[in-house]
């Protein structure tokens, strides 16, 4: 096990994911190659139901999100982070489960989300959510907007 702190041995990269270094995501995250802010990815959600005070529904489910789950050096519960538009990581949501559809998500606090909030999802792996869309919508730091078509869509061989 490694430690962390002042005295802890230094990470040295050990390998190179071009592929992903486009985007990041939740695992690059967990493994300290990348933080919430140099992630360029995310799927923005609806609150679509709250059944119980515990428990928010999203509009992003496996066809979105994806069901494979983070790596890093810590604990990477669930599938994909939430964080607030603002950008601001809320840890006690969890990602439990996902339908096709939607998304399970168990608030282990209070929270004030409420149908029809919007919500940022990290996902867990990018590369896997490339693939599962049509287009990407990109946003320009002053706020412009484009779309381009992903061309590999449906290519897989």
């Amino acid at each position: 096990a490694q430690t962390r702190g002042p005295h802890a041995p230094a990470r040295v990269p050990t390998e190179m994911r071009p592929g992903n270094y486009v985007f990041h995501d939740r695992t690059q995250i967990g493994l300290e190659a990348a933080t919430i802010d140099t992630c360029a990815m995310f799927i923005e959600a609806t609150v679509v139901s709250r059944p119980a005070p515990d428990r928010v529904i999203l509009d992003c489910g496996s066809k979105t999100l994806t069901n494979d789950g983070a790596r890093g050096f810590g604990a990477t519960p669930g599938y994909g982070l939430v964080v607030a538009l603002d950008g601001t990581p809320d840890p006690s949501l969890v990602i439990e489960r996902l339908s096709e559809e939607h998304a399970t998500v168990r608030a282990t606090s209070p929270t004030s989300l409420r149908t029809g909030d919007r919500v940022r999802v990290i996902p867990n792996h990018a590369c896997v959510v490339t693939n599962l869309m049509d287009e990407l919508v990109l946003f320009g730091p002053g706020g412009d907007e484009s779309r381009i078509r992903v061309d590999a869509r449906g290519r897989i061989t």
